[in-house]
């Protein structure tokens, strides 16, 4: 038999392109995968990672807004987790469980522009979403209860990565008649840099508090307990709550959010006009 021919064109399409496997195109060729690398190795055609084979679906760089990374990174902090399969692996996937059809709807908006976004409903009403980036996105790998630098010194970053943690954590809504807004979480050192930027922006609120000890049961039918000290920082007052809601609303990308806040809006404007 003699050498078998694998136009440099048509290999280049297949493998780069195609996204097809080594096995795959040796299929085509009615040859050996050894026979695929060695003409590959003639054409010095570069071999892909494993990873980004098995990924056919288009994977884009992140853009770099700087106020669009602040509001992911807040979001990630608050309800992602994000991996690699393998320390060489070039795909970065961010995943999430939830039950609300909403937040599914953020996590497409955030990062289906950039790659290929799946959810998978179970059938308790919950939903496995996961999303599969490229390395552009290897900023998200890092997961500290802190908030870097480059946001905190900037009020427009501090505002949008506010913004992403609120949606994925927040409480925005009326109790008693009246307007609330609070965030429990575990991250101790991210709520007391809340309590900070609610302060910088003239929002008066009591410091964050312990709500939960490590352990410590809060559903005794089910036994689960708080993973860590669980904290809370809340703003009840009416002219806070307007400024924070109107720094909010632009940005927040949540409906449940965005409809909640607006009902909180109504309710002080209500309560406002009543004191007239």
């Amino acid at each position: 038999m003699g050498k078998i021919i694998i136009p440099k064109k048509d290999l280049e399409r297949l493998y780069y392109k195609k996204k097809k496997s080594k096995y795959k195109i040796a299929n085509i060729y009615g040859c050996t995968a050894g026979t695929v690398l060695a003409r590959m190795r003639e054409y010095g055609i570069k071999s892909l990672s494993r990873s980004i084979i098995q990924s056919t679906y288009s994977k884009k760089d992140f853009l770099g807004d700087k106020c669009e990374k602040a509001y992911i990174i807040g979001f990630r902090l608050g309800d992602l987790n994000v991996y690699k399969t393998t320390k060489k692996s070039e795909v970065v996937v961010a995943r999430c469980h939830t039950t609300r059809i909403e937040q599914v709807d953020v996590i497409k908006k955030i990062f289906g522009k950039y790659g290929q976004v799946s959810a998978n409903k179970s059938k308790i009403d919950s939903f496995q979403v996961n999303c599969f980036l490229n390395e552009s996105f290897d900023f998200l790998m890092k997961k500290e209860d802190s908030v870097e630098k480059w946001i905190t010194e900037n009020n427009g970053y501090s505002d949008y990565f506010a913004a992403g943690y609120i949606d994925a954590e927040a409480n925005i809504g009326i109790y008693d008649g009246r307007a609330r807004f609070k965030i429990d979480t575990y991250d101790k050192n991210i709520i007391f840099w809340f309590y900070e930027w609610l302060l910088k922006n003239n929002i008066t609120c009591p410091e964050p508090t312990l709500i939960g000890k490590k352990n410590q049961v809060y559903d005794k039918i089910k036994n689960y307990k708080y993973n860590k000290d669980l904290w809370r920082v809340r703003v009840s007052k009416q002219q806070s709550l307007k400024i924070l809601f109107k720094i909010l609303y632009p940005i927040l990308k949540h409906k449940k959010r965005k409809k909640d806040l607006a009902k909180c809006i109504k309710n002080l404007n209500d309560r406002r006009i009543k004191k007239l």
